[in-house]
């Protein structure tokens, strides 16, 4: 038996077993004032099938009902969590890097962005932009190099598949 007072004894502070997680962080995504129910559907099931740990909605149009969407079929408001707030940053986790994903001038080509250990990426509406009051508190903003604007859904994907297949080449 140690006799040494608990306040005086060095404790080992280090877990002796290996972690079982498969990768490091987190993706969470955002949408800025989303007026569509069919791209609020693909977006949840991108975040879904990509492993996105949350979904936030920001301003959503009250007359979306994330229960009764045709476009996620698998409900997965059921196995993500879904936020709906008024300012997506009072959702967003501690020590998480917001990205926006907005076709602007200075945007980082998707291509060659290295993704963030724990990153919420924040997608505008369906015809419009990211607020410039988000776009200025992002630390990064991302494009994807098209010649045109793209469906929200497919546009959640497109960002959540990068990440998953850079993770996997162990380039993020």
């Amino acid at each position: 038996m140690n006799n040494t007072p608990k306040s005086r004894r060095t404790l080992d502070r280090h877990v002796k077993r290996r972690s079982t997680l498969t990768e490091r962080g987190f993706a969470c995504i955002a949408l800025d004032r989303p007026g569509d129910g069919v791209n609020v559907g693909h977006a949840l099931r991108a975040a879904l099938g990509f492993g996105a740990r949350m979904v936030i909605l920001g301003q959503a149009n009250p007359k979306i009902d994330i229960r009764k969407l045709s476009t996620d079929p698998g409900r997965a408001y059921r196995h993500v969590p879904v936020l709906e707030m008024d300012d997506i940053f009072d959702a967003m986790p501690n020590d998480c890097t917001p990205v926006a994903v907005e076709l602007t001038d200075t945007a980082t080509d998707l291509a060659r962005f290295v993704h963030p250990e724990r990153a919420c990426y924040i997608f505008g509406p369906e015809n419009g932009s990211v607020s410039p009051e988000i776009l200025e508190k992002c630390v990064h903003v991302v494009k994807i190099p098209t010649t045109m604007s793209l469906n929200l859904g497919m546009t959640v994907n497109i960002v959540l598949y990068d990440r998953l297949a850079k993770a996997t080449r162990g380039s993020t």
